[in-house]
């Protein structure tokens, strides 16, 4: 019973914040003559829709974090349903709230579809730097409203994988609650794996370690070969008990890359209280 009042919370979560995206959506669209939602790069490539589905989603992510619950299969297919009734609900709000120069509702003139049929293949986009219109795109619409659904819900999966890789407390099995983040920018290789390497092999609860975690470490201007270090202090909130997760990247000249094979988990000693060491 009790896990299921809370998958109840988390999926009650996800659909308030997909139905108050969906409201910003429209009215923002209303307000601007710029739907986000719909917003794509040549076309096809739906970045409006990435967006709005990563915000409706945020909403399980916030329940499942809130009230403990661990994202499963049934989740999923969850947000897979509410990413087509979102897009639809957003469909239907620009339908029902559209009026026309004359003051008349095109909801009192035409039917749902017969909206969604003109909305779709009439539609003109512009592409490239010129922005060259492309003129009506006939039943190629329905393509592109595929493509943003896709969109939506790759939106929706990034905040999925983002319950899925969030740390747990193998005791409790309650999500970690972020407590503290040191990030140290070292000039190349050598530097950051001599502070790498040796970090824990000091006693977490010695003045080394201590003095280490402290130490600032960081360049100008980064140049290639750079690396950085991101260390993250997590903790339970029922037993208290501490975790810390490292992750490195290193900068190729143009952006920061993850060197996935660097990251690392360390759960720390019962009793051990590092959040001062952090936050000095």
């Amino acid at each position: 019973m009790k896990n299921f009042l809370r998958s109840l919370g988390v999926a009650l979560c996800g659909l308030v914040t997909s139905v108050l995206v969906a409201l910003a959506d429209v009215a923002f669209a209303r307000h601007t003559d710029f739907d986000l939602f719909t917003f794509s790069i040549w076309i096809i490539v739906p970045v409006g829709a990435v967006f709005t589905g990563f915000a409706a989603a945020y909403g399980y992510y916030f329940g499942s974090v809130r009230l403990n619950r661990r994202p499963t299969r049934s989740l999923l297919l969850q947000m897979v349903a509410i990413a087509g009734v979102t897009q639809l609900l957003i469909y239907w709000l620009g339908y029902s709230t559209l009026v026309l120069d004359d003051g008349s509702k095109v909801a009192d003139l035409v039917s749902f579809r017969q909206y969604m049929d003109v909305t779709l293949t009439k539609a003109h986009y512009r592409v490239g730097r010129s922005l060259t219109d492309t003129g009506e795109v006939g039943s190629f619409g329905y393509w592109i409203a595929g493509a943003h659904f896709l969109g939506f819900l790759f939106g929706g999966l990034v905040v999925y994988g983002l319950l899925l890789i969030k740390p747990i407390c193998g005791t409790c099995d309650l999500y970690l609650r972020f407590m503290a983040r040191k990030q140290k920018v070292f000039a190349d290789g050598e530097a950051a794996g001599a502070y790498y390497d040796r970090l824990f092999t000091l006693p977490v609860e010695g003045s080394e370690f201590a003095s280490l975690i402290r130490t600032d470490a960081k360049v100008d201007k980064a140049q290639p070969g750079a690396m950085r270090v991101h260390t993250t202090l997590h903790g339970c909130p029922a037993c208290k008990n501490q975790l810390i997760k490292e992750s490195v990247d290193g900068y190729n000249g143009s952006s920061w890359k993850d060197i996935a094979e660097l990251s690392r988990e360390v759960k720390l000693p019962p009793g051990v209280d590092l959040v001062p060491v952090f936050r000095d």
